[in-house]
C-alpha cells in the first residue's frame, strides 16, 4: 500500500483518533482504505470522497495529525502577492490553496489538504522556503479564491503558462477543460451558499449567474470554451438527452463536495440563442432548520407553532419563488417530527431528506401525481401531511378533505398576499365554507434587500 506517499501524518494514529472520537466506524475505515489503495490517494481524501465524514469535522483532526494550525471562519487577510506571483493564480486554483499574509507580514498557505506531502514539496520548490500551511475548509478556500480573482486580475497566469495548462488539459490530466470548468462552477455555488446557478446562452456567448441571498450575481466565464460544450456537459451529467435542444428537459446531478453529498435539480429550456439551464442547489448543510434561524419574530414563531401543533387543519405558506417557503415547511416538520407522529410528504422534487419522515417524489409521467399520492396517504393513517404545492383543483380538494378528518396538512400556495389564499382555494373549486372550516393560518413571507443586506419580512393571517 502506498498511502504514505502522499501524506505527512501517521495513518495508524489518524485512524485510531477517528475511531476513538466516533467520527467513523471500522466499516467506514475499511471502505476508505480500499478506495485509497485502489485509486492511490490519501486516506483522508478517500474518506471525503465517500462522504463518510463532513469536511468541517475532518479538518480539525487533519490539522492535529499534520501538526499545523487550522481556521474555521474566513479570516481578515491580505493576499500574499509575492507568493501568488511565484505560484500563479492558476496553480492556486488547481490545488485549492490561498497564499495570505497576517498583520505582522508573516506568510501562510491556506489549504484544505494540509497533510499532502507532495503538495508541500511543490510549494517548497516554487517558494524556495518551507511553507507555513494552515488548514481551512474548502468553502473558505473557494471563497477567498473568488475574491482574489476579482481584485487581483494582474496576478493572472502568463500567456505561456496558460498555454501549457491548456495543453495539459487537452492531454486529459484534468479530464478536459469543459469538465473541469463545469465542476468548478458547481463546487463554487455550494461554497458560497448559492441557491441556484443559471447557464444562459446569449447572442455574444454564455452568461453564468449565481443566485445568492435571492439576488442573481454574474460569474466570470471562460470565453475560450464552447457554449454548446458547456451546456452539453451539464445535460450529460444530469441524465438529459444531449441531442434534444427543442424541448424542455429535467434532470438531476448528485455529487460529493467537501465530503458531503449535494444534489442539483437541473432544468433546461430552449431559447432564441440556444438553451438556458438552471441548476437548483440542494445542499443539506444549507438547510438551516430551527425557528431561530428563519428570521421570524418571537410572536410570529409562537403563533406558527400553536397552529401546527393542532391535531387537524390546514396551514399554508405563501410568497414568491426563492423566498424560503420550503425551508419554513421543513422547519415545521422537524418541530413535529417525533415517535408519536406519522408524517408523510409528497414533493416535486424531494429537496432534502428528513430522518423519520416518509417522503414521496412525484412522477407525473407514470401517473404518480400530488392528488393520487395524497389519496394513498389517507390510507396510511398519518398525523401530519406535507404537500409541496397545492397547484390544481384535485390536490386542493383532497388536502382540505384530509384536514377535515383529523390530519394536520402543511403546504405552499402561490399567492401575492396571505389574504389571497382563501380566494385562490375557492378559485380551485374548494367551497368557501370548507376553507373557513379547515384553514388554521396562512404565513406570507418574502425576501427584501435593505441596507446592502437581505432580511425576511413576514405577514401572518390567522383564521
Amino acid at each position: 500500500m502506498t498511502l504514505t506517499k502522499y501524506v505527512t501524518y501517521n495513518i495508524e494514529t489518524f485512524i485510531e483518533d477517528l475511531l476513538n472520537e466516533s467520527a467513523i466506524d471500522q466499516l467506514g475505515v475499511s471502505r476508505a482504505l480500499a478506495i485509497a489503495e485502489a485509486e492511490d490517494i490519501s486516506l483522508d481524501r478517500a474518506i471525503l470522497k465517500l462522504g463518510l465524514v463532513d469536511e468541517e469535522l475532518l479538518i480539525p483532526r487533519l490539522a492535529k495529525s499534520a501538526g499545523c494550525k487550522q481556521i474555521a471562519d474566513i479570516p481578515e487577510y491580505t493576499p500574499d502577492l509575492v507568493s501568488l506571483d511565484l505560484l500563479t493564480f492558476s496553480y492556486c486554483q488547481s490545488n485549492q490553496i490561498v497564499p495570505i499574509s497576517d498583520a505582522n507580514g508573516r506568510s501562510f498557505i491556506l489549504s484544505s489538504d494540509p497533510a499532502n506531502g507532495a503538495l508541500g514539496a511543490e510549494l517548497l520548490f516554487f517558494l524556495e522556503r518551507p511553507p507555513a500551511v494552515v488548514a481551512a475548509p474548502t468553502r473558505i478556500i473557494r471563497s477567498l479564491l473568488a475574491s482574489l480573482d476579482e481584485t487581483q486580475e494582474d496576478t493572472k497566469v502568463s500567456g505561456e503558462r496558460l498555454q501549457a495548462d491548456q495543453e495539459a488539459l487537452r492531454q486529459g490530466e484534468f479530464e478536459g477543460p469543459v469538465i473541469r470548468f463545469v465542476s468548478e462552477i458547481l463546487n463554487e455555488a455550494v461554497a458560497v451558499g448559492a441557491s441556484d446557478v443559471h447557464f444562459e446562452a446569449q447572442e455574444d456567448g454564455l452568461r453564468i449567474r449565481l443566485r445568492i441571498n435571492g439576488i442573481l450575481q454574474a460569474h466570470p466565464v471562460n470565453r475560450s470554451l464552447s457554449v454548446v460544450s458547456i451546456l452539453a456537459r451539464l445535460k450529460v451529467i444530469s441524465g438529459m438527452n444531449v441531442s434534444e435542444r427543442r424541448l424542455p428537459q429535467d434532470g438531476r446531478i448528485t455529487s460529493t463536495i467537501a465530503g458531503r453529498k449535494v444534489d442539483f435539480r437541473v432544468s433546461s429550456v430552449p431559447t432564441s440563442f440556444g438553451e438556458s439551464i438552471v441548476c437548483r442547489v440542494l445542499d443539506p448543510n444549507a438547510l438551516r432548520l430551527g425557528w431561530g434561524k428563519l428570521g421570524f419574530d418571537a410572536e410570529t414563531t409562537r403563533q406558527i407553532i400553536e397552529i401546527i401543533e393542532q391535531p387537524n387543519g390546514l396551514f399554508l405558506v405563501t410568497g414568491p419563488t426563492g423566498s424560503g417557503k420550503t425551508t419554513t415547511l421543513y422547519t415545521a416538520l422537524a418541530h413535529l417530527n417525533d415517535e408519536g407522529r406519522k408524517i408523510l410528504t409528497v414533493e416535486d422534487p424531494i429537496e432534502y431528506n428528513l430522518a423519520g419522515v416518509e417522503q414521496v417524489q412525484v412522477h407525473e409521467e407514470i401517473g404518480l401525481t400530488f392528488a393520487r399520492t395524497l389519496r394513498s396517504f389517507l390510507r396510511q393513517d398519518p398525523n401530519v401531511l406535507m404537500v409541496g404545492e397545492i397547484r390544481d383543483e384535485e390536490t386542493a380538494e383532497i388536502a382540505c378533505r384530509a384536514a377535515m378528518v383529523g390530519r394536520m396538512v402543511l403546504s405552499t400556495l402561490h399567492t401575492n398576499t396571505p389574504e389571497g389564499a382563501v380566494t385562490r382555494l375557492t378559485n380551485l373549486g374548494v367551497p368557501e365554507y370548507v376553507v373557513k372550516a379547515v384553514l388554521r393560518g396562512v404565513l406570507g413571507q418574502r425576501l427584501e434587500i435593505s441596507g446592502g443586506g437581505v432580511r425576511r419580512l413576514q405577514a401572518k393571517l390567522a383564521l
